[in-house]
């Protein structure tokens, strides 16, 4: 698949996230979004998952953006190399999976 195929299908999964979204069905949306994030930024978190910590520093602090989507695509991806195994080999010491929950 090349990036221009990738771009369409990540395009497509975000307007169905939206959908879901606005259907009020967010665990969907959630996990629509997150497959948006690796298929479109497949080549950046394989960078990531291969050392490159000046791209990470970048998705880390994007997490905290006042825009509202860089926020959301940053914890996307943040949670789409939570969950890939290669990852957490190199990064568990650094990070650590906490719920969506909030507590009380």
């Amino acid at each position: 698949m090349n990036q221009d195929q990738r771009d369409k299908l990540a395009t497509a999964l975000i307007d169905e996230a939206y959908t879901c979204s606005e259907r009020g069905d967010m665990d969907d949306a959630r996990t629509l979004l997150r497959q948006s994030v690796a298929v479109r930024f497949r080549k950046e978190i394989e960078q990531i998952i291969k050392g490159d910590f000046v791209l990470l520093n970048i998705f880390v602090d994007m997490q905290h953006d006042k825009d509202l989507d860089k926020r959301t695509l940053a914890r996307g991806l943040i949670h789409v190399l939570i969950e890939d195994e290669r990852f957490l080999k190199i990064y568990k010491p650094k990070f650590e999976v906490v719920d969506d929950k909030e507590e009380n």
